[in-house]
């Protein structure tokens, strides 16, 4: 590798990246199995498919076994479309990237009953949707039946569990010290979220000048309890966006993370109780 980035590229600009760390996207599977071949995968971190509709026989029969990251777009109609993916699993991990949409809670439910790992997309849910976010991350902590990780609740919520740090711009890989995004106009961005708008002059101190901006207006990211994981994700694009499910979230997550703490403290530890 030329360097230690990871650069999510479409797969028109693989020939100008190769020999860095990839992701390649792309709107046509086909397309995908049949230019990049297995010398290829070494420098691949993973596919991701834009899009639902197209046919999948070209990955069915593609030897990498590249993970995949099936990008929902309009999750009421591409909903039923993730059946046909499920046969991927059998070689690969495969995960779907599912957007702050109406809908969306329903598509996260049929991915993980298909054990399809799970992503959330969008940084400022719509506060119409709260009802439905809350509804997913109770049933990714509390039902039985979930085995497959839910992003970005997973990664908070182990962080609070292990009382460790995490910054959510890393979950959601926008953290542009670590992934660049390539827009099909070869300009790199943090992430496509940012597609449009003027780079960064400094991709490395982004992050911490979003923060810190946001300290110094003094609006909700001053004294927020969760501050240091969040770091002022949900406060982009819109800066005055009000946070309140995102906080009800954040706590729900954290909350869970002690008693859990709490009932495996409480637990008799091993050489003890009756013999």
């Amino acid at each position: 590798m030329t360097d230690s980035l990871l650069y999510n590229v479409p797969l028109a600009l693989v020939d100008a990246y190769r020999g860095r760390h990839l992701v390649v996207r792309s709107r046509d599977p086909d397309l995908i199995s049949a230019a990049l071949s297995t010398k290829d995968c070494d420098d691949l971190a993973y596919v991701q498919i834009l899009g639902l509709s197209a046919p999948v026989d070209g990955l069915l029969r593609w030897e990498c076994g590249t993970p995949l990251d099936l990008v929902v777009e309009k999750p009421t109609e591409e909903l039923p479309l993730l059946y046909k993916y499920s046969p991927l699993l059998t070689d690969r991990p495969v995960r779907v990237s599912v957007p702050f949409a109406p809908g969306f809670g329903k598509v996260v439910r049929l991915a993980i009953s298909l054990d399809f790992a799970v992503k959330l997309e969008g940084s400022q849910p719509a506060h119409s949707l709260a009802e439905e976010l809350l509804g997913v991350a109770s049933d990714y902590l509390y039902r039985p039946s979930v085995s497959v990780p839910v992003e970005f609740f997973h990664s908070l919520f182990l962080a609070f569990f292990r009382q460790e740090p995490v910054s959510l711009w890393a979950v959601q890989e926008e953290d542009p010290r670590r992934i660049r995004y390539v827009t099909d106009q070869n300009e790199e961005t943090v992430g496509k979220r940012f597609i449009g708008m003027a780079p960064p002059s400094d991709f490395n101190e982004f992050v911490s000048a979003q923060i810190a901006g946001l300290i110094t207006e003094g609006g909700e990211c001053r004294g927020c309890e969760f501050v240091d994981s969040c770091s002022g994700y949900f406060k982009w694009p819109a800066r005055n966006y009000r946070c309140d499910t995102v906080k009800v979230l954040f706590r729900t997550l954290a909350e869970a993370a002690r008693e859990l703490r709490s009932d495996l403290a409480a637990c008799p530890t091993n050489g003890t109780g009756a013999a």
